[in-house]
């Protein structure tokens, strides 16, 4: 074995050594080569460990040397390690310690430096785990023994354990990790824990998660999204590099993050769960995006940008309603302190390498312009690409683990690792004893794939315990991935990842070409009822890139979505796709949200508590508990049927395609799905999901037909030009309303002397109240931006207005009352009146 450095100091070590065993197996043999997750890792010829870090020289439970007996049977028949004899050699050329049975996690002191002892712990229906504890130096030639562990139950015996015998060894060698032919990723994760996100996953009344702001608690937006993340952690487990950074921020009033950019190790990456779950991330207070995404944003975009792969991946569920805001000013994303696009910082400073990805609930307040135009505006500025605005959340989550996984594939492995392969579904349970009958599911791998990690994820109802039987099958060679030494293996209480790197052989050595159609069956083994699954495959294949975009080349209803697909092989385009193998799949609402909230008679409840939540959140919310007006409601938020359109290549390896009905205001979510062959991969398969969010773009001629004035009741003294009430309905020429909801998106274009007096009203019927102030007389007519969108007001609206065609108002320079023809008409009718008083 080759000789590592020692630690100079280290107080405890945890060496995960994931043992696989055949299924239901009277014998577990235990073996060492699925050991490159673990820490210490294996080195990429599998004859020695890697180095270790002062990083892992801490005293706490975690640091352990685990050994994981995932044979079936020993989920009923447990381990038993009393009588057990383990032993641990923990430096270069020492002896072996003897450890000692002890059930409980010791504590470092001044007495007990260089100890070891041991314990079994058992899962059932998962894993049995023996776990050493040493309290002193590992480092160099280590070693670990077992001998004498046992299993309950008449006929199950348990093979003595040895690292020795595996490392090095006859066995497989573990599959080499991901190349070192990528920049090292910085990924902050920014997570939204305001006080909504303790409400509902799923819409309000949903008969399952009950009401909004009180369900059920396995249906809060915080621990559905802590099951995301997990799964999205398992994946990047598999294809994390050594100089990968990750950093993890916290906001609700303001921010907080767990300590800075550190290292995307095992460790640090399983420490995410652990902050989530943690008293003082729990969900409470308003919502602060601009405190999130400023938290950790300079070490993003600091001196050594260019050197990285820079990714923020954004969660949140609430429209801003705290100091800072992230705000769009037309050109750029920025963060200030009074949410309107004029100032603040820059986000991304010109030139830096850095994409925000946002990930949306919109459930609550979805008409809201944090949570569409806004969010569009990111994702097409700020190099993600790709948007995810989600009505529900399901369990298991599966559009928002595939959100995530699109992300890690974007920033983990640049352009090598992609999505192969989606699917979900539902199985109810037989009545009695009888199992429910497997699941069969099929993917396809292609000649340069290099790897591949399926990611199953169930909710309990599924699987109540454990994980079900997961088998494979290619070319007539049979595969168990959960007791095959060639797959890693990760995964928590309901999913599980598994990734097998080239050769794919099977634990006997038995290999199959890389190119070609997998099956896949699933048992399950301990069923409650109607059970739900989503799954997940990721090919890393350095040959074929993929771009995908969806845009307008004009916003607003009736406007097509333009769909494409940019595809490469080995640098250069791929061309000459036959047809119908690039697809896109596009569905959207059937009614615009803002005619629906418009026209709807339930009148807002009152705000919750923890959270703001605007007037047209607070209308919909009562919309969706009256029966008489949620089916209606409902058609403006979910997804209808969905629509195939052929792409058909335009430019060599560009393939593009046109979805012209987008009829209704609202989210449209485009799947693409590419199924075709190429000269040096073969057959391949492509899928990615984004959504677009269609909006309605106002009209100025229409709008102005709808504007009425009024002097203000009151104009502060530094509006010398004076100022005037209005009161609009923003429409496009069909007469779909903006909002309600848009309030907090008014503002006037600059440059304009005057402003908006006090806040903007939502009237909640499509139409909106404010105040505007000139500064002078004489002035243009102002521009407002609404939504993004902006609107020329009509010659002369407000009393600064130079007149000409179009007046509303008298001269232009005053209210009414101060107009010297209105004095002159009264003084008029007044002399008329004494004439007459006289004749009688």
């Amino acid at each position: 074995m080759k000789r590592q450095l020692p630690l100079w100091r280290a107080w405890a070590m945890m060496l995960a050594l994931f043992v696989g065993t055949d299924a239901v197996a009277a014998t577990a043999s235990p073996n060492v080569t699925a050991a490159s997750t673990s820490e210490p890792k294996l080195n990429g010829t599998g004859d020695a460990w890697v180095p270790f870090t002062n990083a892992l020289g801490f005293p706490n439970s975690s640091k352990s040397i685990k050994v994981f007996y995932l044979s079936d049977d020993l989920a009923v028949y447990p381990l038993n390690g009393a009588a057990a004899t383990v032993q641990l050699r923990a430096k270069t050329g020492g002896p072996m310690i003897n450890c000692t049975f002890n059930a409980g996690v010791p504590v470092l002191s001044g007495t007990n430096g260089g100890t070891c002892t041991f314990r079994i712990i058992n899962t059932a229906g998962q894993v049995d785990t023996l776990e050493i504890f040493h309290l002193g130096m590992l480092a160099g030639d280590i070693r670990v023994t077992a001998t004498g562990i046992t299993a309950s139950g008449g006929g199950n015996t348990v093979d003595a354990y040895d690292s020795d015998t595996v490392i090095p060894g006859s066995k497989p060698t573990p599959a080499l990790g991901p190349p070192l032919s990528r920049l090292p990723a910085r990924l902050v994760l920014v997570f939204d824990k305001s006080g909504s996100m303790a409400w509902s996953s799923k819409l309000n009344g949903d008969p399952v998660c009950g009401a909004l702001y009180s369900p059920n608690p396995d249906c809060q937006r915080w621990k559905v999204l802590r099951r995301a993340t997990e799964q999205m952690i398992s994946v990047a487990k598999a294809y994390q590099l050594p100089t990968d950074k990750l950093g993890v921020v916290f906001f609700d009033n303001d921010a907080t993050n767990t300590g800075g950019i550190a290292a995307m190790s095992t460790v640090n990456l399983d420490a995410v769960l652990s902050e989530i779950d943690k008293p003082a991330h729990q969900p409470g207070g308003g919502t602060s995006i601009g405190d999130g995404i400023a938290n950790l944003n300079s070490d993003l975009v600091g001196g050594d940008n260019a050197n990285f792969n820079n990714t923020m991946l954004l969660f949140t569920d609430g429209a801003q309603n705290t100091s800072k805001f992230l705000v769009w000013d037309g050109l750029d994303l920025r963060v200030n302190t009074n949410n309107s696009p004029i100032g603040g910082d820059l986000v991304r400073p010109a030139g830096k390498q850095l994409s925000l990805c946002p990930f949306r609930l919109r459930l609550d307040d979805p008409s809201d312009p944090d949570s569409s135009s806004l969010l569009q505006n990111i994702a097409n500025y700020s190099g993600c690409g790709a948007l995810n605005i989600e009505t529900t959340l399901d369990n298991p989550p599966a559009g928002a683990i595939q959100y995530f996984l699109q992300v890690l594939a974007d920033t983990l492995i640049g352009d090598k690792l992609e999505l192969l392969h989606t699917d979900k579904g539902e199985q109810a349970a037989p009545s009695g004893a009888i199992a429910p009958p497997p699941l069969d599911m099929s993917f396809k791998t292609s000649k340069k794939d290099l790897a591949f990690t399926i990611l199953l994820g169930w909710d309990q109802a599924f699987q109540a315990d454990g994980r079900p039987n997961i088998k494979l099958s290619k070319d007539g060679v049979d595969f168990d991935p959960l007791h095959n030494p060639h797959f890693t293996i990760s995964g928590g209480a309901g999913h599980v990842a598994l990734t097998l790197r080239a050769p794919f052989c099977d634990a006997h050595g038995k290999c199959v070409s890389s190119d070609g159609d997998w099956k896949m069956r699933v048992a399950r083994t301990l069923p409650r009822g109607l059970g739900h699954w989503n799954l997940f495959v990721i090919g890393d294949n350095a040959s074929i890139v993929s771009r995908y975009n969806v845009g307008q080349t004009k916003s607003g209803i009736g406007e097509p979505l333009q769909l494409k697909a940019t595809l490469t092989e080995g640098g250069k385009p791929l061309v000459g796709l036959p047809a119908g193998t690039v697809r896109a799949f596009v569905s959207g609402p059937a009614l615009s949200l803002g005619n629906i909230l418009s026209d709807g008679k339930a009148k807002a409840g009152e705000a919750p508590q923890g959270d703001a939540l605007s007037a047209s959140g607070l209308k919909l919310q009562a919309m969706l508990a009256d029966p008489a007006q949620r089916d209606k409601i409902l058609k403006a938020l979910e997804l209808g049927a969905e629509k195939g359109i052929e792409l058909k290549e335009t430019s060599p390896g560009v393939y593009t395609g046109e979805y012209p009905a987008t009829l209704a205001e609202g989210v449209y979510q485009v799947t693409y799905r590419i199924d075709s062959t190429s000269s040096d991969n073969g057959a391949f398969t492509r899928v990615f999901t984004t959504d677009h969010y269609v909006q309605v773009a106002p009209d100025p001629a229409a709008t102005a037909k709808t504007i009425k004035h009024e002097p203000a009741r009151t104009c502060p003294s530094t509006h010398a030009g004076g100022c005037i009430k209005l009161t609009l309905t923003p429409v496009d020429g069909k007469g779909n309303r903006v909002g309600p909801g848009k309030s907090t998106s008014f503002q006037l274009v600059q440059p304009f002397e005057g402003g908006i007096v006090g806040d903007v009203t939502d009237n909640l019927d499509g139409s909106y109240s404010l105040v505007i102030g000139y500064n002078k007389k004489g002035m243009a007519p102002p521009v407002l931006r609404i939504d993004g969108q902006t609107l020329t007001l009509p010659d002369a609206v407000g009393t600064g207005g130079k007149g000409g065609g179009g007046k509303l108002t008298g001269d232009g320079d005053k209210p009414i009352w101060q107009q010297w023809w209105v004095w002159l008409i009264a003084l008029l009718v007044l002399l008329v009146l004494i004439l007459l008083m006289r004749r009688k």
